[in-house]
Parts: structure tokens; sequence; C-alpha cells
């Protein structure tokens, strides 16, 4: 079976075990240099052949093979094939000469190696450098880089070079690769070193392990032997998992320390640097741990970083924080998934982190990390604001009709800037219709700003962005500027037909000025830039207005009856009907102009009766994520979404079926719907009289117009005039104006906006280098999301809830506002509370028959969900001759967007303001008459477009004069409060000066007095020590003095105290010898008592009262006694206390413990101790 040439694009065959069948790849177009471990094959290209078959290969199919590449094989290309698990520079070349050489090679297959591959020598050499055959163990041979990339490509070509895309081959994995044969790095130094005319010498590889201290051999002594060594460099791949040896070439030291930041992530480890410089680099882990890696550039042999010592064990363990995992770090390597996903939380960007590298950093460093990352993705934010210049130059020249312009200021710094693109302006003026809705919005960066934008509405009721500025705040100034570029952008010299509307309204002016500075601002730049258009201000910010001062949900219905009533008899009912609710609310409107809120003073050219700026809103929230990038990124951003956006309408309008845009055609579905409640009644000649509920209403079909102006307001059949349609089975559809229609819709997105090249690649502007706006800082953290109302805030559940700010509490118990009934003060004082006799009244809402004509039309863009921009790939043609080649690349350029002047708005041409015709007449039907009316009326019109085109010119060149005018003396200002402020500077200056003088002679001064006085308090010093010196020997004296006086005191207080005690032994024995006496005395008594107890009963029965006198006298003798011997032992006791106390003060002892007093009852417990 003949080898197959596998085609760009063809997959890599897979062969079953046991197959006969492989795969020779072919490098072919090259040549070899070198020899030895630094032989390599440059500048080759690849083919592959598929389903080789072992049993018919022979020699004779490789001559086929070189033949099928186009070249001649006989004698000048020489074939060698690589041993399969060897690399060129490792002896694994076999030259091919006999089918001896292809058995070899067949036998390899048979081994189990299905991929073979093939260099071809189209510069034969000797033989002497292939090396002989010899075994080679396959198993654990490593992979040795000695020359990294290849060449760039020569100017010779190679035929059908094309076919041999080695890129397509992405499942196609041999056992060993031969990196040498790469082409895409460009290392053009290896062509200098290896492929010279001097002849090349052996080579001695230095075996690794036996290198000297320094880690290289030292050079041989024969000055015939040339020395070449072998040093592996370390490559951008080995950077996932860096490993380090002895005699690694590094291109850098920023390369290397790099490597060690990713061993130290990767391993967890904590390594320091104690030299780190440009030539030298010391790492080293913590202490104890004996990995350590010293390189430095090696000026003799590879002229850059090499390793010279290094241990790579690791002792220590791992940590949960290494210092080299920082914010950068983090950023550098998950900037793909933040690009992926700009949306990333810090949550999740946590959790990724902490499964890939087993650390969990802080969450101030994750949101570092996300901003370096986003850094990467959209630059520096700074110097973003010095590439405008540039992207100004490339959006001019990629979209011929865009204007870009920028403003700064007199440093240099940013201040303002103005772009549009043309396929936004043109479709703008072809499709949609003459009214602008003006908006501005916050951008949320460090340096701030506000985005102007100006949108129009396209034929389908949605958003048409048509031009965008960048200014520092929103005032009159940056106002003029924006409407004066957006007015000669458009070329819009009559204002009468367009109208404008904003935010909010022009009656509020004089009350809510303070609480919104730049509404004055927008309210005068329009009326000075748009004097004739008419001014429309949006409902719903004038109600927020209206809430602050008349709340509640009655007063907000009718002010929006107001506002939707079509005609001046129903808005002044629905004024009335106000009135009655709220006389104050009724003022507060009747002070604003109605023609800028009111429809029926509304002017009906524009065909737009929309009451919300919810354009504006709409595109705010559609550039959310583009308003939180730097500015040119935010630019390119809008771009982009705009130039999707426009790729899908014109998707959409494909898919459009009828003449009318499809919203155009629910509208029209719903006032069919409610044309069911309408009777017509014709007139004649297009004349109708509608009668719903009662009321009448006009309709002329032929003038497209009805009494409820419904019609004449917004260009759909109000359902008034459908019911007139019905009756003369007229389509709808063909009544509805042109301005929906799907032809204008087309129009308005046939133009398309243009890529812009690479940023390397724009065309570089000679200007003023643009520095950053200066940043205000402002206290409290950056605020992102906008402030919600009352009712747009959600509760805990996630439905809608209704917050309490801004209302007013009143008291239940006296009902006066601002308290409750806990802070009563009559509640409180105990007041009878003041009832008010009058009774309120709820007013009810007005539900009658006419509410079907309150139906707002709200105009909210549903489409804003993008598909990704498609762009449709070019023709490639092959080259047969010059002309041919010619002719087809002319053909196959597409067209590229010339510059043509910006057509008349196509709306305001159809549908221009004229007189009415004049009716036809008996007089005027025929005769000189009609022809001079219609003469003079074509000369007054004519004159009246000169003069308004004169006026316009006149009032648009005093608006700039004015507009210079303002910012000459605005730089005027500016350049007088800089020089003032020089002045103040110089002031200061000399003024710090004369007190820093004042304040080096007072700090002499203080100096001076400070010495004397250390200098006298010294000698007070040693004047206290004397003094406190003498003092303590004289009390010295007196306590030793004091010490033998209280010895002598001691010693009498002693001798005291024993003569005490021998008394008291004395007077102890006493009392003894008196107790004893005493209980004899007792016993003798009791003897007696008893004798007188007989006596008794004898002298009882002769003489009862004397015998009970004597007993009585007796007891009383008794007691006496017993008194008088207590008294007697009291008085002793207290006597030897008061002794003894006054001597125990004087000898600051215990007093002596006094024998214990005689009680009377002691003789009921029977004698003393001893006794």
């Amino acid at each position: 079976m003949a080898p197959v040439r596998r085609l760009q694009g063809d997959p890599v065959p897979l062969y079953e075990e046991g197959s006969e069948s492989f795969t020779l790849e072919v490098i072919h177009g090259g040549f070899f240099v070198g020899s030895g471990c630094n032989r390599a094959y440059l500048d080759g290209t690849k083919v592959f052949y598929d389903d080789c078959d072992c049993d018919s290969w022979s020699a004779l199919w490789l001559e086929d093979v070189i033949e099928d590449l186009g070249y001649e094989a006989a004698g000048r290309i020489d074939v060698y094939w690589l041993l399969p698990g060897m690399q060129i520079n490792e002896d694994g070349l076999r030259l091919i000469e006999s089918d001896r050489d292809a058995l070899s090679m067949v036998s390899k297959v048979k081994e189990g190696h299905k991929y073979l591959m093939m260099y071809l020598d189209h510069e034969p050499t000797r033989k002497e450098n292939v090396c002989d055959d010899k075994v080679v163990d396959v198993q654990g041979t490593e992979r040795n880089i000695a020359v990294q990339g290849a060449l760039r490509r020569s100017n010779r070509e190679v035929a059908h070079e094309e076919d041999g895309d080695s890129g397509t081959d992405s499942d196609y994995v041999p056992d060993i690769i031969d990196s040498d044969n790469d082409i895409e790095d460009g290392d053009d130094d290896i062509y200098q070193k290896y492929a010279d005319h001097e002849p090349m010498h052996d080579k001695l590889v230095i075996p690794e392990g036996e290198n000297s201290e320094d880690g290289f051999f030292e050079p041989a002594d024969s000055d015939e032997e040339t020395v070449r060594f072998n040093f592996k460099s370390f490559v951008a791949e080995d950077m996932n998992d860096p490993k380090f040896h002895n005699g690694q070439i590094f291109q850098s030291v920023d390369q290397l320390r790099k490597a060690i930041r990713e061993h130290s992530c990767k391993h967890r480890k904590n390594i320091k640097f104690p030299k780190n410089d440009k030539i030298r680099l010391l790492a080293k882990c913590e202490e104890g741990c004996p990995w350590e890696l010293y390189a430095s550039k090696d000026t003799s042999r590879s002229k850059s970083i090499m390793v010279k010592r290094h241990t790579s064990k690791h002792t220590c363990e791992s940590k949960w924080q290494v210092r080299a995992f920082s914010a950068r770090y983090i950023g550098n390597h998950y900037v793909e998934e933040i690009r992926a996903n700009e949306k990333t939380t810090l949550k999740g960007l946590g959790q990724l982190v902490q499964k890939d590298w087993k650390m969990t950093p802080k969450r101030g460093k994750l949101g570092r990390a996300r901003k370096f990352a986003f850094e990467i993705i959209y630059g520096d934010e700074v110097a973003q604001y010095n590439q405008l210049w540039d992207f100004g130059q490339e959006l001019r020249r990629s979209n011929p009709g865009s204007t870009f312009f920028l403003l700064l200021d007199d440093a240099g710094h940013f201040k303002r800037c103005y772009f549009s693109f043309d396929a936004c302006k043109r479709g703008f003026l072809a499709g949609c219709r003459p009214i602008i809705f003006l908006d501005g919005c916050h951008l949320k960066t460090k340096f701030g700003g506000i985005l102007l934008t100006a949108i129009g509405m396209d034929p389908n009721d949605c958003i048409f962005p048509v031009a965008f500025a960048i200014v520092e705040v929103e005032n009159t100034s940056s106002w003029k500027w924006f409407l004066t570029a957006l007015k000669q952008d458009l070329g819009i010299v009559n204002t009468a037909p367009w109208t404008i509307m904003s935010d909010k309204q022009k009656g509020l002016i004089n009350a809510v000025t303070e609480l919104i500075p730049w509404l004055q601002g927008l309210i005068k730049a329009v009326t000075e830039l748009f004097p004739e258009a008419g001014h429309r201000f949006c409902v719903r910010h004038l109600w927020q207005n209206f809430n602050k001062n008349f709340k509640g949900e009655v007063l907000k219905n009718q002010l929006w009856k107001c506002a939707r009533s079509s005609t001046v008899a129903k808005w002044q009912e629905n004024m009335d009907a106000m009135l009655v609710l709220s006389k104050t609310a009724h003022d507060w409107l009747e002070e604003l102009p109605p023609a800028t809120w009111v429809k029926a003073f509304q002017s009906k050219f524009p065909k737009c009766d929309v009451l919300l700026n919810n354009n504006c809103e709409v595109f705010n929230k559609y550039i959310l994520e583009a308003r939180e990038l730097p500015v040119l990124a935010m630019i390119l951003k809008i771009k982009c979404q705009i130039t999707t956006r426009i790729y899908n309408k014109q998707l959409e309008a494909e898919s459009m079926t009828g003449t009318i845009c499809p919203k155009i055609r629910k509208k029209l579905e719903k006032h069919v719907e409610w044309s069911n409640i309408c009777e017509a009644k014709p007139s004649g000649n297009g004349i109708f009289e509608i009668m719903e509920r009662g009321t009448p209403y006009i309709v002329d079909i032929k003038k497209q117009s009805c009494s409820c102006r419904r019609w004449d307001l917004s260009g759909i059949p109000c359902w008034h005039a459908l019911s007139a349609l019905r009756h003369d089975k007229i389509s709808p559809e063909s009544y509805v104006h042109d301005c929906y229609s799907i032809e204008r819709y087309c129009k308005a997105y046939e133009h398309i906006i243009w890529p812009c090249r690479d940023v390397r690649e724009w065309d570089k502007v000679d200007a003023m280098a643009i520095k950053a706006p200066k940043i205000v800082k402002k206290v409290g953290r950056p605020q992102k999301n906008r402030r919600q109302q009352p009712e747009e805030k959600e509760g805990k559940n996630g439905y809608k809830k209704m917050s309490k700010h801004g209302t007013t509490i009143h008291c239940s118990y006296c009902g006066h506002p601002g308290h409750n009934k806990s802070g009563c003060i009559d509640y409180k004082l105990g007041l009878v509370p003041q009832k008010n006799s009058q009774k309120k009244v709820r007013a009810e809402p007005d539900v009658s028959d006419s509410d079907l004509e309150d139906v707002a039309l709200v105009t909210t863009e549903h489409h804003l969900h993008t598909m990704a921009f498609v762009q449709q790939g070019r023709e490639t043609y092959e080259p047969e001759v010059l002309t041919a080649l010619i002719d087809e690349k002319a053909s196959s350029q597409r067209e590229q967007a010339q510059f043509t002047p910006l057509p008349d708005s196509a709306f305001i041409q159809q549908n221009v303001l004229s007189q009415m015709p004049v009716q036809p007449s008996t007089i005027t039907k025929e005769g000189n008459l009609l022809r001079k009316r219609q003469v003079l009326a074509a000369a007054k019109l004519k004159a009246a477009a000169e003069r308004r085109e004169v006026a316009d010119q006149d009032k648009f060149d005093a608006a700039m004069a004015k507009l210079e005018q303002e910012e000459l003396q605005r730089a005027n200002a500016i350049e007088k409060k800089k020089s003032e402020a020089l002045a103040r500077k110089i002031a200061n200056e000399e003024k710090k000066k004369a007190k820093r003088e004042a304040k080096q002679l007072a700090a002499e001064e203080k100096k001076l007095a400070l010495a004397e006085k250390k200098k006298k308090a010294q000698e007070e010093k040693v004047a206290l020590a004397e003094k406190k010196k003498l003092s303590q020997e004289a009390r010295k004296k007196e306590a030793e003095a004091a010490k033998v006086a209280l010895a002598e005191k001691k010693s009498v207080a002693q001798e005291g105290r024993k003569r005490e005690a021998e008394k008291m032994q004395l007077q102890e024995e006493a009392r003894h010898k008196a107790w004893e006496e005493h209980l004899q005395k007792v016993e003798k008594e009791k003897q007696q008592s008893m004798r007188d107890e007989q006596d008794k009963s004898v002298t009882e029965r002769i003489f009862p009262w004397k015998e009970k006198r004597s007993v009585e006298e007796a007891a009383n003798k008794i007691q006496a006694a017993q008194f008088r011997a207590q008294q007697a032992g009291i008085k002793a006791s207290e006597q030897y206390k008061i002794k003894m106390g006054e001597e125990s003060s004087s000898t600051s002892r215990a007093p002596y413990k006094l024998p214990r007093k005689a009680s009377m009852f002691d003789y009921l417990k029977g004698p003393p101790p001893g006794v």
C-alpha cells in the first residue's frame, strides 16, 4: 500500500495494536548546523505521510516521497531517519543508503513505534560526521535541547510548502519530539553561532556532576582543541513548574527572580534574597532549611546568568501564607479567568485561589489582584488618556465622517471629549424623527466625570445613539459645549423642526436650583443653542419633584391625567379637578409652561407623543459595564456595543414582514380593539363624526387628523380614526406615518461602524501629551449604585417594599405632626386633646368611560440582547499569473467607506412646515390671480427661508463668540487666580521664613535661659545635698539618744510590771481567802437557816408576823453583804486596768491580763482550782 500524504486539516490516524502501518514525518527544506551535542536542523518544513506499510517499505518508496516533495533524489540529497526516543544532538540520526536501512526502520515499527521522523539534507556532509549504529535504551532518555527555536525563513521558496503545516496535527504525540525543529521562536543568533564559514572542530561535552566548584570544566591545555559547553537554558515552558540545577542558564536576573517566586508559591515556602542585584542573586529558604541557590553572570562562557550553586532539598514545613504570593502575582495568574468572566466576585476568586494554591488570601488582596488583572486587560487607566489622540486619528481613518475632538486645560490635563460615529449620524438623519433625548450619567472610575448622551428614536420606537461627550461636571458651560458640538456635527441650522427632551423641567428652577445646580445650565444651553426648537421634560421626573410637596396616589394620578390630556379642553377639565383636590398643587402646576409637559400644547411635527425620557435611561443601563472601565476602554466598549447593535438590527429587519415595524403594529392592534366601542357617522369627502360613549370626535381621513389630536401627535391612527377606516374598508397600516415604515428602519441601520486596527498599528499623532484629570478625593467609599427611590427598594424576601423615607409622623393623641404619642407633651401633662371638628374627605379617583384616553405609550427598549459581531471572511485566490492576480485582488477588495457631507434629515425634508394651501374658488380656479398668488407665496417662502438662514447664522456666530468670550474670561480668571495664588504663596513663604527666624532666635534665647536655669538648679542641688547630709546626721544622733532613753524606760516599766504582778498575786490570794471565809459563812448561815426553819414552824403558829419580819431582815443583810463585796472587787479591777493602760501606752506593749474577777455566782460552780 502506497503512503498517503496528509493534507492540511486532515485528522491524525490511529493505529491498532499489532498493525504494521505507521506514519512518517518528513522534515525538508532546511539544513544541518553544528555537530555532536550541538547538532540541529534549522529552517525546515514538516510533511506527514500516513498508512505506510511495513511489508512493502523499501528505499524505493523514499525516492518516491522525495520526488513527491519536488526534489531530485539522484545523488543530491542525503536522507536520515531518527531513532525513536532520541534527538539529533544525541547521535540519533541514521543515514539511509539501501534497503537494509529501510528494514531497520521496519524493525522499530514492529517494536511498537508507529511514528518515525526523517530528515532531508540538501547540502550533503561527510559520512564521518554521522555516528555508527549502536544500541540505545529508549526508556529514561531525557530530551536535551541545545538550540532553542529556529531561524527566520530565507528567501528560497519550497514547492507545496503549504501542505506541510504541523499546526493541524494537534493529536500527534510521538514518544520524543525534536523541539529543535520548531520555527516559531526565531532565534537569529543560532545562525551567527553555528552557520559560519569557519571549520567546526570537535566539541567536548561536559558530563553532568563532574564540574568544578564554579560549575564548569576548565579548558584543555592543548591549543588545537576547542571546548564547547552544553549548558541547559531555562525556557518559558519551564515556568509552570520551575526546577533548578547547576549550570542552568537564565536570560536575565528578572527571569530567575520570577522562577524562584513561582517555586516559592508552588511549594508554599518563604524564600528570601540576601543578595539581589543586576549580576548576581542569592536565594535562601528560612533558617534551618538547607535549600539555597546562587547565580551570577557568566562572562566567559555563556554571557548569561548561570546557576553556580544550588541545594534543592527542603526540610522546612509548608506555610499557609507566603510573601511571594502577592496581589500582583494572583492577578497575573488569573487574568484569563477574569477576562472570561468580568463579573467574578471576590468570594468566587478566593475559592478558586484556595483550590489551586491551598492558600486563602484576604479580601483586600483579592480586590487588588482583580484590579491588577483589569489593568492588564484594559490597560493602565492613566496611560489611556495619552492614547486618545491616536484613537481619534484611527477612528477618523477607519470611519470617515466620524467626529472626535478633545479639550484640555492649560496644564495639559484632560477636561472634555466629544465623539460620534458616522454610521449613527447618517442613520439618525435618514431614518429617525427630529427629536433628541438628552441626559447625563456618572462614570464610576477614580477620576469621575459625567458622560453626556444624545439619543434618538428609531422607527420601531427603540433607542438610537447619536453622540456622546465626557465632561468634568454638569453645568452651563459643559452643556453649551456639548450642544454646540452636536449642532455643528449634525449640520443643524434651522432649529424650528427639532424637539429636545430632557429629564427635569424649567418651572422648578426657582424652587430646586439649590438641590439641582446643573439644571439651570441645561435649560440655558438648550434655550440659547436651540431657540426655536420645542423643549419637553420627562413627566416622571416632574412627578418626583411634585411628590416632594404634594404626596398621595390621588394627586399623582391626577397629575398624569393632566399630562396626557391631548386637547386644551380636556387639560382644563383635569386642571379643574386638580383644583378641587388641592389648590396649592394646582397653583404649582399652573406656574409650569404647559408646552413642556402637556400633550395638548406640544407640536405635532415630530410625530412623537412620549412623555418619558426612557430612551436615555435605557441607554445608561445598556452601557453600565462600560462606565466602570478606563476612558479609552469605555469608548471602545461603547463602540463595540453599538456596532453589534446595528448588526443585530439589520438581522431583525430581514425577518420583519409587512410595511410597518413590529412595535408599531402592536400599538395599532390595541387601537383596533379599542375602536369597537366607537360608532362612525360619515359626512362625506373623508369627514367622519365618531361617537365614543356619547362624546363626538371629528376625523378627517385626507388630512390624517382627529379632534382628539392623538393621530396628529403620534402619526399612528387613533381608535376614532380606525373606526372611520373600518367604515370605508381601508387598511389601517396604509395610514400609519411613513416614519414607522420598515423602509425607514432599514435606512436607519444600513450604515455600519468599521472596526479599528490593533493599538500597536495606530498612527502616532504628534501632539501635546494628555495628563489624567486631577483626582478629587471624596470622603467614604466610592458609590457605584444609584440612589433608589422609596418605591424601588426591595424587602428581605425580594419583593418591593415602600420605605418610610420622607414621611411625616403624626401623634395619635393630639394629631400634630413631628412626634408620636410617647413624645407628646399634652399626653405627658394630662391635657385633653383638641379634636378637629372638620371631617377629612377622601378624594375618590374619577372612574369614567374616558379612562381609555389616559393610556400611556411607554417607549421602553425591549431588545437589548446583542450577539457577537461576525465579520465576513475575505476570499483568497491561488496565484497563477500576474495579470490575473491583480484583477482578482481588485475584485476581492471591499469598497472602502468614503466621506461625503451629511444629508439633511429625511423626515424634515418630507414633512417641512409650510402654509396651508389656498382653497380653490370661482375666482382662483383660472386666470392670472392664481398664478400671481402662487409666485408671491413662493417668493415669500424663499425670502423667509433666506432671512431665517441669515438669522440662524448670526445667532450661531453670536453664540460661538459669546462662548469664546466666556472661555477667554474663564481663562483670564484662572490666570488671575494663579497669579494671586502665586503671590499668596510667596507671601506665605516670606511669612514662614520670618516665623522660622523668630523661632530660631527664641530657641537660642530659650536655650541660654535653660542653661542658666540648669546651672542654678545644679548649685541648688549641691546645697540641698549638703543640707540633707547634715539633717541625716542629726536625725541619726537623735535616733540613738531616743533608743537609749527607750531602753531605760522599758527597764523601768518592766520592773513596775513585776511589782504589780506581785501585788496582784497577793490580792488574788486575799480574794481566795475571803472566798473561803465567805463559803464558811454561807455554810454557817445555811445551817442557821435550817435551824431557823425548824423554829419557824413553831413560831408561826405562835407569832406568824414576827417570824416573817425576821426572815426578811436576814435576807436583806445577806444581799447587802454580797453587793459590798462585789463593788470592792470591781473597783480594784478598774484601778488596775487604768494603771496597766498607762504603762502599755508608754511602752507600746500589750496590756497585762488581769485575773478573773469574782462573781456572785461562783458559789454555785464550786471553789476555784487549787483551793
